[in-house]
């Protein structure tokens, strides 16, 4: 083995490890040039495909972008087309069942109406023929019964009248009761404790009372309306009922209860109307049994009836009593024909005559507010349905200009104008 001395150190080195170690140096320097070339242009050739299939995808992309571009733009134009004419047909269809249901409401009230008049015109053509046959009979009393018709006449006017005043009854006896507990203070102020203690379930009826005593002067001032004192034995109110010549010809009898319906009442009234020699005796009350209804013929002379109808059968109850003694003035002696008159007044049939008259108009006024309402109603929830199928339109209208960047054909009436476009555009952002 060849050897030399290193000058510097003076330690001998093997030349042929240093050669061998210098030759390997320098062929794994060149092996890794010639990989690191290698690697650069494998780098530089995917690079390239790379980019070139980029390239490519992105106009694939671009191409099938602008196609579905055009297909969203007509599926939606179909679409809107589609949608304009479901809404215009729901809402030829709403006009057309609104209009249906409208006059189906115009025929229906025309007919009750119909129907009440032809019951009325019925009623008369019966009381006329009634009147003419006793005209026949018996000539002296053509004066009797001409006062007669004419008073179902007027008393037929006044129930509708009367009919027409009921719905603000209740409004009417709390504003009475109102004013006359202020009266009442204002008059009495060391009297306010006791009254309060007593409640007011008395002072309603003091109210209820004093309410039917006004509006019986009110209605009838030809009669003697008296007042009953405050413990003093018998009914409320005493109406004198009198003629056109200022003759008394009878007596109607009130009594006045504003607390839950007692049956022991009516024996007790019974008692007063024979001790008053009244002809009819009426006990006005707030609460009646439910079998009653609003009003009710209990016995011979006695009748129940709530407040709203007291002055209605007042009416017919005066007519009665009115016509009684004018038939018996006019006709002395004739006690058979009379006698007749006086059963057919007081009897069942002019009774429910009287109810027909009462009840016919006060269920027609019910079921005209009741068609009002209901029309209303059905009107206001049509609209709400309306508007929300053009909100809901105007908004998917909103939403497809959006995606499609108002590619979509204009629609003139879902547009904003140009003023309502300011404001828009004028509004603040929100953060």
């Amino acid at each position: 083995m060849n050897t030399i001395t290193c000058p510097h150190c003076g330690k001998e080195v093997a030349v042929d490890k240093a050669l061998e170690g210098q030759i390997e140096a320098r062929v794994l320097a060149a092996e890794r040039h010639k990989h690191e070339a290698a690697l650069a242009k494998l780098k530089a050739e995917q690079a390239e495909a790379v980019a070139k299939a980029g390239a490519a995808a992105a106009e694939f992309a671009k191409k099938q972008l602008e196609g579905e571009k055009e297909l969203l733009q007509k599926q939606a134009a179909a679409d809107l087309e589609l949608e304009k004419r479901r809404i215009a047909q729901d809402l030829a269809n709403e006009q057309r069942k609104a209009n249906a249901e409208q006059e189906s409401l115009m025929k229906q009230l025309k007919a009750d109406a119909e129907s009440a008049k032809e019951d009325s015109k019925k009623l008369r053509e019966d009381l006329g023929k009634m009147m003419d046959q006793l005209r026949e009979s018996n000539k002296a009393k053509d004066n009797a019964e001409l006062e007669a018709k004419k008073k179902l006449a007027e008393e037929e006017a006044k129930i509708r009248a009367e009919v027409e005043k009921v719905a603000d009854e209740k409004h009417h006896l709390r504003q009475l009761e109102m004013e006359k507990q202020l009266a009442d203070t204002k008059k009495a102020l060391e009297d306010a404790q006791r009254k309060a203690t007593q409640g007011s379930q008395q002072n309603q009826g003091e109210v209820l009372e004093l309410d039917l005593e006004g509006r019986l002067r009110e209605e009838f001032p030809l009669d003697g309306i008296s007042e009953v004192k405050k413990g003093q034995r018998g009914a409320d109110i005493v109406q004198t009922v009198k003629n056109q010549s200022f003759a008394a010809c009878g007596i109607l009898l009130w009594e006045t209860k504003n607390g839950k319906w007692q049956p022991a009442w009516v024996p007790k009234f019974k008692q007063d109307i024979r001790e008053a020699n009244a002809n009819i005796g009426v006990i006005v009350s707030q609460e009646m049994p439910s079998e009653y209804g609003d009003m009710k013929h209990l016995e011979a002379n006695v009748w129940a009836v709530k407040p709203r109808l007291a002055p209605v059968l007042a009416a017919a109850l005066r007519s009665t009593i009115l016509q009684v003694d004018a038939a018996n003035r006019n006709s002395e002696g004739k006690d058979t024909k009379m006698e007749a008159l006086y059963q057919f007044l007081v009897g069942p049939e002019f009774r429910h005559r009287v109810e027909a008259i009462v009840e016919n108009y006060g269920m027609l006024q019910t079921e005209i507010e009741k068609e009002k309402r209901a029309a209303a109603l059905r009107w206001a929830h049509q609209e709400k349905a309306i508007r929300a199928v053009i909100d809901n339109t105007i908004g998917m209208y909103g939403d497809l200009q959006g995606i499609t960047n108002r590619a979509l054909p204009a629609i003139k009436t879902l547009e904003l104008d140009a003023g309502d476009e300011e404001l828009v555009t004028e509004q603040p952002t929100l953060l």
